[in-house]
């Protein structure tokens, strides 16, 4: 099976203009729109936002307590992220293919804590995998096109901010 290389469009992928407009932060509905004063202290997470930052670490005493944006899209059922993976071989070795999805994300979440796997269901025969951040989502599409081949699509939801990647092999 051939591989989506950035630029060949007859196998989906057209990176460009668009893809750069999507992913620019500041179209995210969830993404705070100034800096907050003092610490902030997620509830359900634990990560402590200083200097407008979410990251790991312990709070001072005074921080308050405010949702972190990845937390408030899960309980919103929200994602940023839909991963569709399809394909026989992909649904026969999907144990293999969740393994590098959550791995994927362990390794993101280090640097990154607001990206995170929401929800992995299976489908039919496919398997979804929503996130909070369309950059995971994109990078786990991209680590399963390098570890397995197949082919990779990218689309976006239309005046919202998010992305939709199919991956099948």
């Amino acid at each position: 099976m051939k591989h989506a290389e950035p630029g060949n469009r007859a196998l989906g992928f057209s990176p460009g203009r668009r893809l750069q407009l999507m992913m620019d932060t500041r179209n995210d509905p969830y993404r705070a729109r100034r800096k907050p004063r003092g610490e902030l202290l997620c509830p359900d997470c634990a990560l402590v936002c200083r200097e407008g930052r979410w990251q790991h670490g312990a709070a001072n005493t005074q921080a308050h307590s405010h949702r972190c944006p990845a937390c408030q899209r899960i309980a919103d059922r929200y994602p940023a992220g839909t991963l569709t993976i399809e394909g026989s071989y992909a649904y026969e070795h999907r144990s293999e293919v969740l393994v590098t999805a959550r791995h994927v994300a362990e390794q993101m979440q280090v640097e990154h804590p607001l990206q995170r796997i929401m929800d992995i269901e299976a489908l039919d025969g496919r398997i979804q995998i929503t996130t909070t951040d369309i950059h995971l989502v994109q990078a786990i599409g991209k680590s399963l096109l390098h570890a397995y081949g197949g082919v990779l699509k990218y689309g976006f939801a239309e005046g919202q901010y998010q992305l939709r990647v199919d991956w099948a092999a």
